[in-house]
C-alpha cells in the first residue's frame, strides 16, 4: 500500500512498497482511508524499513494553495452565518424597546413586576449573544485573511518552487553583495548577517527543491557538488588537526586541562618555553607558532 510520509515543512511525499518510474500514477491511501491518484515525480531514496520515497503530485489539481482557497472560503461562509446570527440577536434584544426607553421603574410587588425584570433579562441576553456572534465573524474573518495569504504563496510541494527559491536565492545574494560592499547603506548592525542567513535559508530550498522537482542532471550535479564539499571539509579538518599535533597543540579550557596539555608536551620543547593562546581554547607553543600560523 502507498501512503504519504512528512519531507519537510509544507511537503509530504509517497511512501511505497513497490518501486516506480517518473510518470508513474499510483493510488496513495491517506490516513483517512481516502485513494488519491498522483504522478510521481523523483526518487528521494529509502526509507530505515526499506520503502520507497518519491516526491508527487495530485493528478485531480489539488494543491497547498487550492486548499487554502477552500479553507478560505469556508471561514468566510462561516463569518457570514454568524454576521446573521448576530444581527437576529441584535433585532431580537429590541424587543419592546419602547416600553423599556421610557425608563418605567420596577414596581416591586406588583403583577407587572416578574414580566418586566424578564423582559429587562431576555433583552440583555441576547444583546450578549449578538455580540459573541459579531466576535465570533470578525474571527473567523481573520482566519479567512491568512488563509487568503497562504492561497498565493509558493512552498516546496509545488513543482514551480524550483524556478521561484532560485530566482529569490540570486536576489539574496545580489542584496548580501551590495551590503558588504555598501556599509553605510546597512540599516542596523546585524543587517549584514541577517542577509547571509537568508542566502543560506534559500540556498538550502533551492537543494531540496532540486531533489524533489529537479531533473536528472541537475540532481547528479548537486550530489557532485554536496561530495566535492565534503570531501574539501574532510581535508580541511585532516589538515588542521595534522597542524595542531605537528606543532606540539593542545586544547584547554580551564587551569587542569592546561596543566595537563603543557605537561605533555613539556619535555619536546625547551626548558621554560612558554605557550601562546591561539583562540577556541588552542595552545600553541611560542617557538613554534609562526609555522602554525603559516600551515594553517
Amino acid at each position: 500500500m502507498n501512503t504519504y510520509s512528512k519531507y519537510c515543512p509544507n511537503v509530504f511525499v509517497a511512501k511505497c512498497s513497490e518501486q516506480h518510474e517518473t510518470g508513474d500514477l499510483i493510488t496513495i491511501t491517506t490516513k483517512y482511508s481516502k485513494k488519491v491518484e498522483n504522478e510521481i515525480y523523483n526518487y528521494l531514496g529509502k526509507t530505515k524499513d526499506g520503502l520507497f520515497l518519491y516526491s508527487v503530485v495530485r493528478t485531480d489539481g489539488t494543491t497547498s494553495q487550492t486548499r487554502a482557497e477552500d479553507k478560505a472560503g469556508k471561514l468566510l461562509g462561516y463569518a457570514s452565518n454568524a454576521e446573521k446570527r448576530s444581527n437576529k440577536h441584535y433585532e431580537a434584544s429590541k424587543k419592546h424597546s419602547d416600553f423599556l426607553a421610557l425608563g418605567e421603574p420596577i414596581k416591586i410587588g406588583h403583577h407587572s413586576e416578574r414580566r418586566h425584570r424578564k423582559l429587562i433579562e431576555n433583552n440583555w441576553s441576547q444583546m450578549g449573544k449578538s455580540v459573541a456572534e459579531s466576535e465570533k465573524a470578525k474571527d473567523y474573518e481573520r482566519r479567512a485573511e491568512y488563509w487568503k495569504d497562504k492561497a498565493s504563496a509558493i512552498n516546496l510541494s509545488m513543482p514551480e518552487s524550483l524556478n521561484y527559491f532560485e530566482f529569490k536565492l540570486q536576489e539574496a545574494k545580489e542584496k548580501h553583495q551590495f551590503l558588504k560592499d555598501n556599509p553605510k547603506e546597512r540599516k542596523h548592525s546585524m543587517s549584514l548577517q541577517y542577509a547571509n542567513k537568508e542566502v543560506k535559508e534559500l540556498d538550502k530550498k533551492v537543494e531540496t527543491a532540486i531533489y524533489l522537482w529537479g531533473e536528472e542532471d541537475e540532481i547528479k550535479l548537486l550530489t557532485e557538488e554536496k561530495r566535492e564539499k565534503a570531501e574539501a571539509k574532510h581535508c580541511k579538518s585532516k589538515k588542521k588537526k595534522d597542524a595542531v599535533k605537528d606543532h606540539l597543540g593542545f586544547f584547554a579550557f580551564n587551569n587542569d586541562q592546561f596543566r595537563e596539555g603543557y605537561g605533555k608536551i613539556k619535555p619536546e620543547i625547551e626548558e621554560g618555553e612558554k605557550v601562546v593562546h591561539v583562540g577556541f581554547g588552542l595552545y600553541i607553543p611560542k617557538s613554534r607558532l609562526k609555522s602554525f600560523l603559516k600551515t594553517l
